[in-house]
C-alpha cells in the first residue's frame, strides 16, 4: 500500500512501485499460506498429541488396576495355600480315631489315678518292718515285766 501510494504520487517509478507491489503481495500470499500450513500441523501436532496423553492415562490406568489384581491375587493365594492347609489337616483327622485316642487317654489317666491310689494306700498301711518292730518292742517291754514279777514273788508281794 504505501508502494503504490509513493506510485501515485509520483515520488518513485509508477513500474518499479508496483512490480515490489506484487513481490510483496506474493511474499504476503506465502507467508499466508506457510501460515495456514502451520497451523493445520500445528492442530494436526496437538490432536496427536492429545491422543497420545490418552493412551498414556489409559496405560497408567490399566497399570493401576493390575497392580491391584496382584495384590488381590497374592491375598488369595495366601487364603487358598492356608485353606488347603487346614484342609488337608481336617482331612487327616478320623473322626473314630480322634474318639478312640481320647478313650485311650481317658484309660491311661484312670490307670494312673489307680496306681497312684494304691501306693497312697501302700504308704498308710503299717509296713512288716514296722510290724516286726512293734513285736520287738513288745518282747522287750514284756520281759522287764516278768524280771519285775519273780522279783516281786521272792519278795513275797505278789501272789
Amino acid at each position: 500500500m504505501a508502494l503504490v501510494s509513493a506510485a501515485e504520487k509520483g515520488e518513485i517509478d509508477k513500474a518499479q512501485a508496483e512490480q515490489l507491489a506484487m513481490k510483496m503481495l506474493d511474499q504476503k500470499k506465502a507467508a499466508e499460506t506457510n501460515a495456514e500450513r502451520a497451523l493445520a500441523d500445528y492442530n494436526t501436532q496437538k490432536k496427536l498429541a492429545e491422543r497420545l496423553q490418552a493412551q498414556v492415562d489409559d496405560l497408567e490406568h490399566k497399570i493401576k488396576t493390575f497392580e491391584n489384581e496382584l495384590i488381590t491375587l497374592k491375598a488369595r493365594a495366601k487364603t487358598a495355600d492356608s485353606m488347603k492347609k487346614i484342609n488337608r489337616q481336617l482331612a487327616g483327622v478320623d473322626p473314630s480315631g480322634t474318639i478312640a485316642m481320647l478313650e485311650r487317654m481317658k484309660q491311661k489317666v484312670d490307670e494312673d489315678e489307680s496306681t497312684a491310689q494304691a501306693f497312697g494306700e501302700i504308704a498308710d498301711r503299717p509296713s512288716d518292718m514296722d510290724a516286726a518292730d512293734r513285736l520287738l518292742a513288745q518282747k522287750s517291754a514284756s520281759a522287764p515285766n516278768e524280771d519285775l514279777l519273780a522279783l516281786k514273788r521272792k519278795m513275797g508281794l505278789t501272789e
